[in-house]
């Protein structure tokens, strides 16, 4: 739960960490620690509260955080407070600590409040030092009226000042002041110091409040509260791994995430564009300085170590090398580092783990270039020589860093061997590998060889502008040196990512005739214009230039023939004519590439699913998929959007749609991008989410604009949604307009079975039959399960065809798409075609899909039919998350009245009933709330 300061609380996070979120952004308030702050103001303000009450923790744990509001909460009690903060030298220094407490409580007492700060030099040390001090503070003590002295990193006492200091601390409980220390244990902490504390607990003058790690729940909490978005699962997985619940380390985290560009906001959620992908730490990092100011050995240690900790055992040897000292001085330094809380032993003999994983990230931050490289030099000579041992995503990792400095031949083959072997399951690491390899490879055939792996890993991952830069200069730089086959991929993986970067000045040059001198065959340069003129939404243009020149690439090599085979049948499928690509389908094993290259394999299924899905078949794609099996469980984000999305697994379709926009995943092959915005729009749509809704559908017109009137049944239900009646059946006409201009078929069948309903309800019998005419055209060009369910629900509503309606009902029932089921069936039911009991099926499908606005509409649908729903309560507080939902997305009283139905005057009612229920004060406050989760819905 979040703290909430009293008067005067900045809400500022005072831990080792402090200051790593930088400018970033606001540090938040204390997360996680109410019950902590809770617990140790009321033990200091109780009749009988105990002298010592100690606030432990490690490092970055969030003590002085909470020490701060302890001191702001006892304030606003009207209690007096006195604070101190130990610097580590204190610890070398005698009485530092009791003398500086004795001059504060000195001036506290003349003066009657902490409102300057004294000056005390620790006494000279003699042998009644002590003594003197011990009585001083005995006094001072018993003239003080009740006071609590908070003490900020009390670990760095000088042991005079806690011999002073604990007769104090054996006052009876209940004493005129209270001692509120926070103290970072360490497992170097003298024996008598834990004697003595487990002496005073016994007595009762003395607490521990230990502070735990944030649970997730108070992660995400203060990661939304940083970022004012929704954190993503794979973020919190990241933050949990490296961080391991210690908020002043998250809030580093977070910080270095966005500095480094990896962390990218979409619709108010936080995505990461590569867990792998370390952050961005500044070089002085609180907890990192720390570990500098040791001195000696340790500092180097420490940064030795955050590099070869994984090489286990060896690695004490290794760091003994790169420090240059022997070993024994290194176990001495890695001893104290699992002192000072930054090391633990284990899980076997001579391996060392980091307690905080971020720490090591921060360590290599202050590494020179030399000293990088130097490391990085051991630990690969170290694997090679078999005498340490590695995961090979490990070392990799260090044949990028060494570079030059270990054989550049072997290491660009590793680097290469390896980028390509994770060319499908990793797109980070296969990138950045492939990309050292590059750097490493002086031999011309070489280097062209690792820029086609390098191309083709990042046309793969979507990461167009890496993908341009490797296939442009293999086609300008190398394209002698490479296969016809492999000079027609580059030609493939460039245009393709000119699509994905926007170019679409460089692919309308290429569509005019620079294809016809791209180099390779004749073959190449028709299949490049091809795929250039889809890119720029051309569609018949491009299966007329592919029929003409038949004869030219089905006779070149087997690449040429096959990609132009695969292009055709798809193409022509859009076009609605499907039968070649329904053979492939059928049967993908007779596709000439087949046999080849697993990536191959793998695009020929990819982009047959895609098409697939494209009609809506989605357990046609399945089908194929699973008797076929891609060569990789990796599929691209919006392929695996369209597919949950399609199947009604919504929560996850949605945040891989918003991790797609925010990294750009969502663009590439075609029509990709506009499938992923229209899945998107509707699901958001459908929960009431319009004006984030209408946002995505705009981004689609803007980014690879293709196959536009695909989105214009989610555009429809929003305007519907909103009353915009004229507009919407503008949308439809214009839709179908763009798609007859295009020549495409693909997803008309719904546009016209909404046109007909539209002219049905408009009194015009003669248009409406003329859009089931079209329907029905559509569903015998296509032969898909969606155009023939169009068609019977066309025919059901304009013929008043019960039977037609029965027969579309079982269709959507074995097609078991929720959404596509229950629009069905509320369809026919509000025609008077079906029994209405079958609105309680669909009521439940939408409930299941969490499609609050979609149960909103259907329940008046449901009263009319005098059918029962769930209890009141319940209704209730589903229409309040949909009233709270509607109003974060800015909708105006009056839209609001649109949308539920009813009007502002009801709305204006509706909403001071939330504000009250809630406690929120304004739609901002109430908007807020949905965005961090706090809202009690």
């Amino acid at each position: 739960m979040l703290y909430r300061a009293k008067s005067g609380h900045t809400g500022e996070v005072i831990t080792p960490w402090h200051g790593a979120a930088g400018p970033d952004g606001p540090v938040p308030q204390l997360f996680g620690r109410d019950a902590s702050v809770a617990r140790v103001v009321d033990t200091a303000t109780s009749p009988d509260a105990a002298s010592l009450i100690l606030v432990t923790g490690p490092n970055g744990i969030g003590r002085s955080a909470v020490l701060t509001a302890v001191r702001d909460e006892l304030a606003a009690r009207g209690l007096t407070t006195l604070t101190l903060r130990v610097a580590r030298n204190e610890h070398g220094r005698p009485y530092s600590v009791a003398a500086r407490l004795s001059a504060e409580l000195a001036v506290l007492n003349r003066n009657g409040a902490p409102g300057r700060t004294a000056r005390a030099a620790a006494p000279a040390p003699r042998p009644d030092a002590g003594r003197q001090l011990a009585a001083e503070l005995r006094a001072a003590v018993t003239a003080c009226d009740k006071l609590v002295v908070l003490i900020d990193d009390a670990q760095w006492t000088d042991p005079g000042s806690r011999a002073v200091l604990l007769p104090v601390l054996r006052t009876p409980a209940g004493g005129r002041v209270t001692f509120v220390c926070a103290l970072r244990p360490s497992p170097a902490d003298p024996e008598a110091d834990r004697v003595a504390l487990d002496r005073l607990r016994a007595a009762g003058v003395a607490e521990v409040v230990t502070l735990r790690p944030l649970r997730e729940s108070e992660v995400r909490a203060l990661v939304a509260r940083q970022l004012q978005a929704k954190p993503s699962s794979s973020l919190l997985s990241t933050l949990r791994r490296e961080c391991r619940g210690r908020p002043a380390a998250v809030l580093a985290a977070v910080a270095g995430y966005r500095r480094s560009g990896a962390l990218c906001v979409f619709d108010r959620h936080a995505y990461l564009t590569s867990p792998e992908r370390p952050p961005s730490l500044p070089a002085g990092l609180p907890p990192v300085e720390d570990l500098r100011q040791l001195g000696g050995r340790v500092w180097p240690v420490a940064k030795a170590v955050a590099v070869l900790h994984p090489l286990g055992p060896a690695a004490t040897g290794l760091i003994a090398e790169a420090v240059e000292a022997d070993e024994d001085t290194v176990r001495e330094a890695l001893a104290e580092l699992c002192a000072e809380g930054v090391l633990r032993q284990g899980p076997e003999p001579g391996r060392w783990r980091f307690r905080v994983p971020l720490l090591a990230s921060g360590l290599t931050t202050r590494l020179g270039p030399y000293e990088r490289r130097r490391l990085a030099q051991l630990a690969v000579t170290a694997i090679w020589a078999g005498d340490a041992t590695a995961d090979g995503r490990y070392l990799a990792e260090q044949l990028v860093t060494a570079g030059p400095f270990v054989d550049s031949r072997r290491a660009s083959g590793e680097l290469l061997a390896a980028g390509s072997a994770a060319m499908l399951e990793d797109g980070y690491f296969a990138e950045r590998w492939l990309r050292a390899a590059i750097g490493l490879i002086t031999e011309p055939e070489r280097r062209a060889q690792a820029l086609l792996a390098h191309a083709a890993a990042c046309c793969i991952h979507l990461r167009h502008a890496d993908a341009l830069d490797s296939a442009w200069t293999v086609l300008s730089e190398h394209a002698g040196l490479v296969t016809p086959e492999a000079l027609l991929e580059m030609e493939m993986i460039y245009v393709v990512s000119l699509g994905g970067t926007f170019d679409r000045a460089a692919l309308t040059e290429i569509c005019d005739g620079g294809w016809r001198s791209l180099p390779g065959g004749e073959g190449h340069r028709i299949l490049t214009r091809a795929v250039a003129l889809c890119h720029l939404d051309r569609w018949r243009e491009a299966y007329e230039h592919l029929a003409a020149q038949r004869d030219v690439w089905s006779r070149d090599n087997d690449t040429v023939a096959a990609l132009g085979l695969l292009f055709s049948d798809c193409i022509a499928a859009f076009l609605g004519r499907p039968e070649s690509f329904y053979r492939a389908v059928a049967t993908p094993y007779r596709w000439p590439l087949w046999t080849q290259a697993s990536r191959h394999r793998f695009e020929h299924l990819s982009q047959l699913a895609r098409t697939l899905m494209a009609f809506g078949e989605l357990d046609r794609a399945e089908r194929m998929l699973a008797a076929h099996e891609l060569p990789s469980g990796y599929r691209p984000v919006p392929d695996r959007v369209v597919a949950d999305s399609q199947s009604g697994r919504w929560d996850p379709a949605l945040d891989l749609a918003r991790l797609g926009l925010a990294t750009g995943l969502s663009v590439g092959d075609l029509p990709t991008h506009t499938q992923l915005c229209r899945e998107t729009s509707v699901i958001l749509g459908a929960r009431g989410q319009l004006a984030r809704a209408r946002e995505v559908i705009e981004r689609a017109r803007t980014v690879q604009p293709v196959m536009l009137h695909l989105l214009a049944v989610p555009e429809w239900c929003l305007d519907q949604a909103l009353g915009a009646t004229e507009r919407s059946e503008r949308v439809i006409a214009d839709a179908l307009a763009l798609a007859v201009e295009r020549g495409l078929i693909v997803g008309t069948e719904e546009l016209w079975l909404m046109q007909a309903v539209s002219e049905l309800a408009a009194g015009d019998q003669t248009a409406a039959q003329r859009c089931v005419d079209e329907v029905s055209r559509v569903a015998g060009l296509l032969g898909t399960g969606r155009a023939r369910m169009c068609h019977l629900l066309a025919r059901a509503v304009v013929h008043r065809d019960h039977a037609a309606a029965d027969e579309a009902v079982r269709l959507v029932r074995r097609r078991a798409q929720p959404l596509e089921q229950a629009d069905t069936m509320s369809m026919v039911v509000r025609h008077g075609l079906a029994d209405p009991s079958l609105l309680h099926e669909a009521y439940a499908l939408y409930g299941d899909l969490d499609a609050l606005l979609r149960r909103a509409q259907l329940r008046p649908l449901m009263r009319e039919h005098k059918l029962t729903m769930e209890r009141q309560s319940l209704t209730t507080a589903e229409n309040e998350r949909l009233l709270a939902t509607l109003v974060a997305e800015g909708l105006t009283n009056r839209e609001l009245a649109v949308v539920l139905g009813g009007s502002e005057k009801s709305v204006e009612s509706r909403l001071g009933r939330l504000f009250k229920r809630t406690g929120y004060r304004s739609r901002v406050e109430l908007a807020s709330a949905m965005l961090t989760g706090e809202y009690p819905g």
